[in-house]
């Protein structure tokens, strides 16, 4: 990654990561799934840990998952054995909703992507190619098995 340097990460999800993010956000947050909860903390600790609130204009936002929302895939089908599912399950199973979610919180509008089955590696590439002087917020998120949400804050050099 010659154009860009990392000026924060987030690797790491602590067993207490939903009291941290109820801190962050000053409230439980409402009406959102878990994996959408795990992506929020991840970017959220991430532009905390880079000493910023908002994104630049200009940044790019790219979030990878190689399963995608998987659990709550799973949930909305269980719902549809008996009938349609629930409207919140079913928007839980849109991946793009989090970006929305991610960019609402982060006072930002801009290119926000979701690269579906893809993982950390092809998510910074991506963001070498696209990123221009506000930089890259690029994670990835996984809720299966272990809970995964990590982060990457890039600037131009």
């Amino acid at each position: 990654m010659s154009g860009l340097i990392i000026t924060a990460r987030c690797a790491a999800v602590p067993s207490n990561w939903r009291d941290e993010l109820t801190r962050m956000l000053g409230a439980r947050p409402r009406r959102i799934g878990p994996w959408a909860e795990l992506a929020l903390y991840g970017a959220l600790r991430c532009m905390a840990d880079a000493g910023e609130a908002t994104l630049p204009a200009d940044a790019v936002l790219i979030m990878a998952s190689r399963r995608g929302t998987h659990a709550a895939t799973a949930q909305a089908l269980a719902q549809m054995a008996d009938d349609l599912p629930m409207p919140l399950a079913f928007l839980q199973t849109q991946p793009s909703q989090v970006l929305a979610l991610l960019a609402q919180q982060l006072g930002w509008q801009g290119n926000a992507i979701f690269l579906a089955g893809a993982d950390s590696s092809r998510a910074q590439s991506l963001a070498e190619s696209l990123a221009v002087r506000g930089g890259a917020l690029v994670g990835r998120v996984d809720d299966g098995g272990r809970q995964e949400s990590e982060w990457l804050r890039l600037c131009r050099r």
